[in-house]
Formats: structure tokens, C-alpha cells, sequence
């Protein structure tokens, strides 16, 4: 299944699927939040929004990520960096 590895693209679906896990507005849900910054978030939250991005995007997350306080533009980047990797070696 492709998807794509442009940031710009990824965003907009990483932000809705932390809106709708989180119960937050999607416009609270920047590039600069990090997930902790976005309310009472409990480790199972955590756990079901990586769930839900690693089978949106067909990929494998480090769950430290979430628990690392990492930005929603870093949570791009490693989306991107692995999207990328897995279309190059489907290409292979």
C-alpha cells in the first residue's frame, strides 16, 4: 500500500488521528505540540495513537517516541524517513 512520504501530506492525517484518539481541536494540534503538551494524556492514549499511525501508515513506531515528549513535526519526519525507506525497497 502506498502512501505518501511528503510531510505536507503525512500532517494533516497524523493531526487527525491525535485530535480524534486525544478528544482535542484538531487547530491545538500543531507541529510544534508534543503529544504531552495537548491535556491529560495517559500512556494508554499514547499507546493507542501509536497504534493507530503505525496502521494508517503501514509502519513500525519506537513507542519511547511518545513518551520522549517529541514534537508532532518530529512524529512527520520519522513517518516520512519510513515511508521513504519502505518505497525504496519495494523498488528493489
Amino acid at each position: 500500500m502506498a502512501y505518501s512520504t511528503d510531510a505536507d501530506e503525512i500532517f494533516p492525517t497524523l493531526q487527525q488521528i491525535v485530535s480524534d484518539t486525544l478528544r482535542v481541536p484538531a487547530e491545538q494540534v500543531t507541529r510544534e505540540s508534543a503529544l504531552s503538551d495537548l491535556g491529560m494524556v495517559e500512556s494508554i492514549k499514547l499507546l493507542r495513537v501509536a497504534g493507530k499511525i503505525e496502521r494508517r501508515f503501514d509502519i513500525e513506531l519506537d513507542d519511547s517516541l511518545f513518551f520522549q515528549g517529541v514534537s508532532m513535526g518530529r512524529l512527520v519526519d520519522e513517518i516520512a524517513a519510513q515511508r521513504a525507506a519502505a518505497v525504496s525497497g519495494e523498488a528493489a
